[in-house]
């Protein structure tokens, strides 16, 4: 399976590609389905309500929307890669991420953070005050952010599996000669 810290990089990849995908997914749900998240328009997002928490108990007072959406996407992004890193020492360990693996981190995912710990951590209200269309919006979120790690850690690992055989091999003709 390789080393755990190239695992580690490849987690790190996957975590954000997933993420990438998560963001895609919401990008293309606006433009199809613009009623899809309507429950949360106009609300500050549960990531950028993390960064206004964190900017204040950092000293800043009053986070302008501008920061507190940029910072929203860090918060998005970091908390995302983090689970990719995740992934990879798992796969360091001998634990494989399988397409159906990916799928069941997305939902584990949405399922631990999106339903549960933003409400317990007072960034969203509890679950039940949200439709079902957005749950299933965001669920189809998480599922794509999975699989998107799933993907990029698979097909990069395979590249490097047959770029080690090749080094191997080419090493092995060196010896020979």
């Amino acid at each position: 399976m390789g080393s755990l810290k190239s695992n580690l990089l490849l987690g790190l990849v996957g975590g954000l590609a997933g993420t990438a995908a998560m963001s895609a997914y919401f990008t293309a749900l606006k433009k199809m389905a613009p009623d899809a998240m309507a429950a949360g328009a106009g609300e500050e997002t549960s990531p950028e309500k993390l960064a206004r928490r964190v900017l204040k108990s950092a000293g800043v007072k009053k986070p302008s929307s501008d920061t507190r959406a940029i910072g929203g996407q860090a918060v998005h992004w970091g908390y995302g890669t983090s689970w990719g890193l995740a992934v990879g020492a798992t796969r360091a360990a001998g634990i494989p991420l399988d397409w159906g693996g990916g799928l069941l981190l997305g939902a584990g995912l949405w399922a631990f953070g999106d339903l549960w710990m933003v409400h317990k951590m007072g960034l969203a209200r509890h679950p039940r005050e949200y439709p079902m269309q957005m749950h299933a919006s965001t669920l189809g979120a998480h599922l794509a952010y999975g699989l998107g790690v799933w993907a990029a850690v698979e097909g990069l690992g395979k590249l490097q599996h047959n770029e080690n055989k090749a080094w191997k091999k080419s090493r092995r003709w060196r010896d020979v000669a």
